[in-house]
């Protein structure tokens, strides 16, 4: 977790110098065994297409038991892909396809579509639904787009 923070910093702190389409994400994602809360930073190129770095992890404060599923998925970080389908001027979607790996063993790929609001320029609130384990997830976020707003 401090690999991936101190990797975050440095690509922001060489990145802020250019001022280019960096954003930070933080998002909570229901799946069918429970809430994970997730951090990810990115850049935007010109043409809306979105290449990044997550880390997501189970929720530890609304429930405190260990769950009995054998294969059950802790710790999920890897590199996402947001590819743009359409765009208007204050909401759009996307495609979401996040590839990485689980506990530290296993390789996932979770596609989502992610529909989003955006009120202000550098800010967005996405919602949007996807699979994990062949099973319908939803998921609701917070991007800060940090460098160029246009």
């Amino acid at each position: 977790m401090k690999k991936f923070f101190t990797l975050t910093i440095i690509i922001l702190l060489a990145q802020l110098s250019h001022a280019q389409g960096i954003t930070a994400k933080s998002y909570i994602e229901q799946t069918q065994v429970g809430i994970k809360l997730g951090t990810a930073v990115g850049y935007v190129f010109p043409c809306k297409v979105e290449v990044g770095a997550f880390h997501q992890e189970p929720n530890k404060f609304l429930d405190n038991q260990e769950l009995p599923y054998r294969f059950y998925e802790k710790k999920f970080t890897g590199m996402y892909l947001n590819l743009p389908l359409k765009h208007y001027d204050f909401i759009g979607f996307d495609l979401n396809v996040r590839t990485g790996v689980t506990n530290g063993e296993n390789f996932a790929i979770t596609p989502s579509l992610l529909g989003y609001f955006n009120p202000i320029p550098p800010v967005k609130l996405t919602m949007g639904m996807g699979t994990r384990m062949l099973r319908p997830t939803l998921q609701a976020g917070v991007t800060i787009k940090i460098g160029k707003f246009s």
